[in-house]
């Protein structure tokens, strides 16, 4: 698909993506997609989901496909890729303006450079707000090795410093603790041991956390 034809399909892309979003957070309703969509034409849109396939409507319900959630899928996945390139690579700390970028971007990438960029980054399942990254045939296939730029701290060298690139707990009130502990994205630490359990050396303080919330903060070697 030539880039031309990507910016003519940009709002049916992205309302696609739309309703993925909404989707993940278990909305499904007409109102909901309408209340919440950045695309200027909502019902031209919709109506050329439905009329491709992609999306069917039932009263006031709205869902995907399985061929419009593959669309979906590629489209979400190409935006935090590109969300996470930015943040952890560039290390640009505006998330607007991130956002606005890989609002533009994922409309152009194409399967090789989103797959390019995916193992660059070492195939993160999450992008830096802790969203998941729909798989590609990279992930799947996983032919190529490469060190993940970030990963999670329990897989860093006892020894070595990190910085803190992102923190995606399964339970909120670890974020605070962390928070309070100086534990935050941009923090550097030392990782001084890993059992029984994680001992961290953040600036002039050391603190102790459960194996299992190492395994949630998510680090960069500093080389």
């Amino acid at each position: 698909m030539s880039h031309d034809k990507d910016l003519a399909d940009q709002d049916v892309e992205e309302l696609a993506e739309e309703l993925w979003t909404l989707a993940e957070q278990g909305r499904d309703r007409l109102l909901d997609l309408r209340e919440t969509s950045q695309v200027t034409c909502v019902n031209a849109a919709l109506s050329q989901l439905v009329d491709r396939g992609l999306a069917w409507t039932h009263g006031e319900r709205v869902s995907l496909t399985t061929t419009g959630g593959e669309l979906a899928a590629r489209q979400v996945r190409r935006h935090r890729l590109a969300e996470s390139l930015f943040t952890i690579v560039l290390e640009i700390k505006d998330d607007a303006s991130v956002n606005r970028t890989a609002c533009v971007i994922e409309h152009v990438l194409d399967a090789g450079m989103t797959d390019s960029i995916c193992t660059f980054l070492g195939h993160p399942k999450v992008c830096p707000h802790g969203k998941p990254i729909p798989q590609g045939p990279c992930c799947r296939s996983l032919t190529r090795t490469l060190e993940p730029l970030v990963q999670p701290l329990d897989r860093l060298p006892v020894g070595e410093e990190a910085r803190v690139v992102y923190i995606a707990p399964r339970e909120p009130a670890r974020l605070i603790r962390l928070s309070n502990l100086g534990v935050v994205p941009g923090a550097t630490l030392r990782l001084q041991q890993l059992g029984p359990a994680a001992v961290l050396r953040v600036g002039e303080t050391t603190l102790a956390v459960e194996p299992e919330v190492a395994g949630e903060i998510y680090v960069k070697r500093l080389l």
